[in-house]
């Protein structure tokens, strides 16, 4: 009687050297639905391909086939057990990573939450100018300007320094300066009206043109025009206002006013702004005797912590001594350092 123990054991030893043998020239066939055989190829043409497994031989389609790549050795197998995954596609629709922001930005900006309230902003502002009058004057400029916002009110604050050198005929023969502050307060009639009040106050001591101590007042009424499609407004209010002023050979001490204050700011970009403003005034008792402030600016936004400002302003004010300076022209570029400025 046959032992059946003993076919068992020829059979799987048939096995082993069929699967060894046919593994010496093995590749392996990868499918297009993602499934792969591996085996030794018997013959090929270009309709189909004929591959001896270990299960027996299998005539594969041309078409089922998607890759044919020759099998690794079983020691690269182990090496390589898990195969390589593909990179994900990259998503187009992702937002880009942003870069990391500099220390100092992030130092600069504790430093402002710390030791700024946060409810009022503040500018720094300062720069050299060039003034072309009777006579030439050099200076440097220093300002503070500061604002607070709240309900329907609006304040603002601005102290300024002038260092002047005067020349004329070439010959420097003297310094002057010139310094002051100017107060403006603001109150909305209500939330949807374009209409306010407004109290302007100011102080200002100008050895230029003579002036021991000025004091203007004016309490105005305007409207706000407001173009919000072209980032552009317009405030106009005129009304009436008192001068006080202590000049060299001017007697007159008090002087009644009308004026009209005018302010323009278009936001050009998110990079660079324009502004706009002019006060002007007359003398109710002499109207021969009037004063005009205009100035003009551009702003540049170099960086979160400066900008850079060219600033032009005109003077003309006739509300003083007949022998005093009356006209001032000043180009200024001005660095400008905002603190919670908006």
């Amino acid at each position: 009687m046959t032992n059946p123990h003993g076919l068992i054991g020829k059979f799987a030893f048939a096995a082993a050297i069929a699967a060894a043998c046919a593994a010496a020239d093995a590749e392996i066939i990868n499918f297009a639905n993602g499934d792969k055989v591996t085996g030794a190829i018997v013959s090929s043409t270009p309709e189909s391909v004929v591959v001896n497994t270990v299960f027996g031989q299998v005539t594969i389609p041309r078409t089922a086939i998607a890759q044919i790549s020759p099998d690794a050795p079983a020691g690269a197998k182990a090496a390589d057990a898990a195969p390589a995954q593909p990179a994900p596609a990259a998503d187009e629709t992702a937002p880009e990573p942003k870069p990391k922001e500099p220390e100092w930005l992030v130092e600069y900006r504790n430093f402002v939450k710390q030791n700024f309230p946060e409810d009022w902003q503040f500018r720094i502002r300062g720069g050299a100018a060039l003034k072309e009058t009777t006579s030439t004057n050099f200076s440097v400029s220093l300002a503070l300007d500061a604002k607070k916002e709240w309900d329907l009110n609006k304040f603002e604050f601005t102290a300024f320094y002038n260092y002047t050198s005067e020349t004329i005929d070439d010959v420097t023969n003297r310094t002057l300066d010139k310094y002051g502050a100017e107060t403006k307060f603001r109150r909305d009639v209500n939330k949807a009206s374009n209409w306010y009040y407004e109290n302007l106050l100011s102080y200002r001591r100008d050895t230029v043109k003579g002036i021991r101590d000025q004091v203007d007042e004016a309490l105005t009424f305007g409207y706000r025009f407001d173009f919000k499609r072209y980032n552009l407004y317009i405030d106009i209010a005129p009304g009436p206002a008192v001068r006080y002023i202590n000049a060299d050979d001017y007697d007159t001490k008090w002087v009644v006013m009308a004026v009209v204050s005018e302010s323009l700011h278009w936001d050009i970009s998110k990079f660079m702004a324009f502004e706009q403003k002019l006060y002007a005034g007359f003398n109710l008792q002499k109207p021969s005797e009037y004063s005009v402030n205009f100035g003009l600016a551009l702003l540049m936004h170099a960086t979160e912590v400066m900008d850079i400002a060219l600033r032009y302003t005109y003077s003309y004010d006739a509300v003083n001594a007949d022998t005093a300076q009356k006209s001032e022209q000043t180009l200024l570029l001005s660095f400008e350092f905002p603190f919670n400025w908006k």
